[in-house]
C-alpha cells in the first residue's frame, strides 16, 4: 500500500458525458439495482467495483440497452437514451463493449476479425483498410495478423477485442472485467492501453474482481454492494473509507 501510485485527475468544471439517475431494476421480483445515481465526464476512467452480485453485470447492461430498467433515466451528453436499442446506442451516441468472456470469431483471423466488423460500419474501402492496418499496428499485432483468433494467446485476444472495438471510434467504452484471464506483463500493457485511449478523448468505465489494477488507472470509483452505491471518490480516499472496506476491500488491504 505505501507505494501504490494512485492516479489524480481532476474533472471539477465537465458536464457528464454519460449520467445514470435513480435507475433501478428488479428480476423475478428480486430487487437487483436501487435508485442508482452515478456519472462519468468526458475523458474520464472510472471504476464500478463491487462484491460478487452487486449488481454491476446489470448495469452494463443496462447502458448498453440489452437490458431496459424499470425506472430511472440514462443520458449521454444530457439526451436521454432509455428507450435506444443497441445498435442505435453503439452508432449515434458510441457507447462501445468489451465483454468478460471472448467474443472474438474463433474462426477467423486476427485481420479478419478487424474487418468484419470495418465492413460494417466504415463504407469507404481505402479508409477501412487503412484504419486495420493503424490498430493492427497501434496494438502489436501486425506478427499475428493472419493467425485465426482461436490460436491467439490470451493477452492478444483481449488487444483484438479492444482494437476492434475502436473501429466505430466510441466515445465511451464499457470494459468488463478486462484483466481477467492474462498474465502480470499483459496487465500492465492494458493498463497502458486503457491510459492511452483516455488521451484519445474516451471515457471509459471499469469493472473488474481484480480491484488494483482498477485503482491504479481510474480518476473515480464507485463502490456497489445490495445494487446501490456505497462509497465513491478517488481511488486514494475510497481505499480509506470505512463503509468501502467493511463492505468490499476488507481490513487488510
Amino acid at each position: 500500500m505505501k507505494n501504490k501510485k494512485f492516479r489524480i485527475i481532476s474533472f471539477k468544471n465537465s458536464k457528464p458525458i454519460l449520467k445514470a439517475k435513480n435507475i433501478s431494476k428488479s428480476i423475478d421480483n428480486r430487487p437487483i439495482l436501487q435508485n442508482l445515481n452515478f456519472s462519468i465526464n468526458p475523458s474520464e476512467i472510472v471504476g464500478l467495483l463491487g462484491p460478487n452480485g452487486a449488481g454491476k453485470s446489470v448495469t452494463f447492461k443496462i447502458l448498453l440497452g440489452i437490458m431496459r430498467a424499470d425506472k430511472g433515466e440514462i443520458s449521454v451528453s444530457q439526451t436521454p437514451i432509455n428507450n435506444l436499442p443497441v445498435h442505435e446506442r453503439a452508432s449515434k451516441f458510441k457507447i462501445g463493449y468489451i465483454p468478460q468472456n471472448e467474443s472474438i470469431f474463433s474462426g477467423l483471423s486476427c485481420e479478419q476479425n478487424l474487418k468484419a466488423i470495418a465492413e460494417i460500419v466504415i463504407k469507404n474501402h481505402d479508409q477501412r483498410q487503412n484504419i486495420i492496418e493503424n490498430l493492427l499496428t497501434e496494438f502489436s499485432l501486425n506478427d499475428v495478423r493472419k493467425v485465426l483468433a482461436k490460436n491467439l494467446s490470451g493477452g492478444q485476444k483481449k488487444k483484438l477485442v479492444i482494437a476492434r472495438a475502436l473501429i466505430n471510434k466510441p466515445k465511451i467504452l464499457l470494459m468488463d472485467e478486462v484483466f481477467s484471464a492474462i498474465d502480470p506483463i499483459t496487465i500492465e500493457v492494458i493498463k497502458e492501453i486503457i491510459i492511452n485511449l483516455q488521451k484519445r478523448g474516451i471515457s471509459i468505465l471499469i469493472t473488474d474482481h481484480a480491484f488494483d489494477n482498477v485503482l491504479q488507472i481510474s480518476d473515480k470509483v464507485y463502490i456497489l454492494a445490495d445494487g446501490q452505491i456505497v462509497s465513491s471518490g478517488k481511488p486514494q480516499e475510497i481505499v480509506k473509507d470505512q463503509q468501502a472496506r467493511k463492505i468490499y476491500f476488507g481490513d487488510t488491504y
